[in-house]
């Protein structure tokens, strides 16, 4: 199908004249009514009656019209479409993660960026970590950010990890254990837990971590979200495993938390997930803002430069 002769059976629609039309489409009125004939042949329609020299819309013609003129107004704006596509690639930035990576991670990204005086627009989803590691493959998003390993190995995605978080030991302000250095593995599982439910990626690394022990875990609070863990402790309610990440990100202990590392190294691995082929340059500064936020909280907090390491 001839798009320049559907343009110009709208033109003559538009005008009612078979030269205006052929005027507006810079071609002449012979090369535009061989056009127009040899669109009626390729659709078996008769769209115009000619009389005295005029074309009049036929019945089929104004059906015809009626039925195209959106499609033929959509081709019009795909011009603008691709640049506004390409804009949104230099400009638009999409992350999908977890809850307390969104916390953690992006927002100090984000600051970052913002303070650099980066002109860009960016949308923030929450989602699950399969939800994540899917929507990423199938490029609805520029980047996702997750704990490793992957939850679905057979998704194409590039992974590549970007900073390390020691595992520590969350304790209200005031808890005995918060008074020491380090704390054991056998002193977390004595106590009062509170934690994720099972089955979820952070509760299976408590239960492997605090299993070694031998000893029977008491998880008398369990819930579905890491920072109703935080709040709970803060209230006195138990302690916690966790990583500064999870626990907050950059932005220092809690008035009503603190942070004790393990007697014992234990660390867990971020990643940016990304779908593959080619990555957005704002993915990329969005990754070196990331980095640069991480390295300088550990040049001015002791505890950042203890927990966290950029990789």
């Amino acid at each position: 199908m001839n798009l320049r002769a559907l343009r110009l059976f709208r033109e003559i629609v538009l005008s009612g004249s078979l030269s205006a039309a052929a005027h507006r489409m810079n071609t002449s009125s012979s090369a535009a009514s061989r056009m127009i004939v040899q669109l009626e042949h390729e659709l078996n329609l008769k769209l115009f009656s000619r009389a005295n020299r005029q074309l009049l819309l036929t019945e089929d013609g104004d059906i015809f019209y009626r039925a195209i003129m959106h499609t033929l107004d959509g081709l019009d704006e795909i011009p603008a479409l691709a640049a506004d596509i390409g804009r949104r690639a230099r400009e638009w930035l999409s992350v999908v993660t977890a809850a307390p990576l969104a916390s953690g991670m992006v927002s100090p990204a984000l600051a970052r960026l913002k303070a650099e005086g980066l002109d860009f627009r960016c949308s923030v989803s929450v989602e699950t970590r399969f939800n994540t590691e899917s929507k990423v493959a199938a490029r609805s998003f520029n980047l996702g950010l997750i704990s490793l390993p992957v939850e679905n190995s057979i998704i194409p995605l590039e992974q590549v990890p970007i900073l390390k978080a020691r595992i520590c030991a969350l304790l209200p302000r005031d808890h005995a254990l918060a008074a020491q250095d380090t704390v054991s593995l056998t002193d977390m599982a004595s106590a009062p837990l509170i934690g994720l439910r099972p089955g979820q990626r952070w509760r299976d690394r408590t239960d492997a971590l605090l299993g070694r022990t031998g000893m029977p875990l008491n998880f008398w609070i369990e819930t579905n979200a890491t920072p109703l863990v935080a709040s709970m402790v803060g209230a006195g309610l138990g302690v916690s495993l966790i990583d500064r990440i999870c626990a907050g990100g950059l932005r220092g202990d809690d008035p009503a938390t603190v942070l004790r590392p393990l007697d014992e190294d234990h660390w867990i691995t971020y990643a940016s997930l990304h779908p593959q082929g080619a990555r957005s340059a704002l993915s990329e500064r969005f990754l070196d803002a990331l980095a640069t936020a991480v390295e300088d909280q550990r040049a001015t907090d002791p505890d950042c430069a203890r927990d966290l390491e950029v990789l």
